[in-house]
């Protein structure tokens, strides 16, 4: 799902916080996959705005990580920050590894999903904001 998406739905149709975390994550990673299959093709004219895209799907990630919260956090924060250096090459290599990372970290989320999903329905953790569908994420 594009993680603008996630933006435009209205929290009374079920979208919780490690859904909308899920589908940040599966831009990041559709977005990287562009920007891999761009270079592989040799399509050097779509690389820079598939790069673009994989950045600020990257910054996306960066920017909702509460480095104050736990270790975890920052590390978290520390793998992304990497993952966001590994974009700035036109090389596979590096791509595939910031892959790899984002993957996994979103296998990690995928995991605790339903008790992410049951924790905010009890309210032990904040549910997302009342969004309206004038509510958009310009990336």
């Amino acid at each position: 799902m594009d993680p603008r998406l996630a933006y435009r739905r209205n929290t009374q149709s079920g979208w919780t916080r490690i859904e909308m975390l899920l589908a940040i994550y599966d831009g990041v990673i559709d977005s990287i996959d562009s920007g891999i299959a761009a270079m592989r093709e040799g399509r050097t004219q779509d690389y820079p705005t598939a790069q673009l895209r994989a950045i600020e799907r990257c910054l996306l990630l960066i920017s909702g990580i509460d480095t104050d919260a736990s270790s975890t956090a920052v590390q978290i924060y520390q793998l992304c920050v990497f993952c966001l250096g590994q974009l700035k090459t036109m090389e596979i290599a590096p791509w595939e590894d910031a892959r790899r990372i984002i993957s996994t970290l979103r296998e990690g989320f995928q995991a605790i999903r339903e008790e992410g999903n049951q924790l905010e329905a009890s309210g032990a953790i904040s549910s997302l904001p009342q969004m309206t569908e004038q509510t958009l994420l310009h990336v």
